[in-house]
């Protein structure tokens, strides 16, 4: 074995160790993230909320328990439709939500009315919750995936937003 032989070695290993660290650097970088991140970071992030919650009584809120037990799980049924991409799923789960949130605004200062119970705010919510599932089903029947994750963002930040100024911290 000659002499150039190492330094020829020491060479094309030098030449690999340089080849690797590009391929793993050109790996390593990432494609611009996907819109619904965003929508995910805001939705998990503290709400921006400068006040504490809102009281509702304990009768309003056993009242609401059922309507909230099921929308609870119409929003779990709609995730995993979400997940699979199964538009047609997507699109019923999205228009059961918007026909369940069906409480009308109080006429009457009647206390055995549960909508005379609750404030205003809560019918902001309401009638934002319904436009927004309104546009997730409409992008499910579009078969958009995108436009489907950002209304679903929207819907769920809706619901935290709800859910920070009536339930407060638990």
């Amino acid at each position: 074995m000659n002499q150039s032989s190492p330094r020829k070695l020491g060479t094309v290993l030098a030449s690999l160790s340089l080849l690797a660290g590009v391929a793993v650097t050109s790996c390593a970088t990432t494609e611009p993230h996907a819109p619904q991140q965003d929508q995910l970071a805001q939705a998990l992030a503290a709400p921006d909320r400068h006040e504490p919650p809102q009281y509702l009584s304990n009768t309003t809120r056993e009242l609401l328990r059922a309507r909230m037990a099921s929308h609870a799980n119409d929003m779990g049924e709609l995730v995993s439709a979400i997940m699979i991409l199964q538009y047609p799923r997507i699109a019923e789960r999205a228009a059961a939500i918007e026909a369940q949130v069906d409480l009308a605004r109080p006429v009457s200062k009647d206390a055995t009315d549960l909508a005379s119970a609750l404030p205003p705010a809560f019918f902001d919510y309401q009638d934002e919750l319904k436009a927004r599932a309104r546009t997730l089903e409409e992008a499910a029947k579009a078969q958009g995936a995108f436009r489907v994750a950002d209304a679903y963002g929207d819907l769920s930040k809706t619901c935290v937003k709800c859910h920070s100024v009536f339930r407060g911290a638990r």
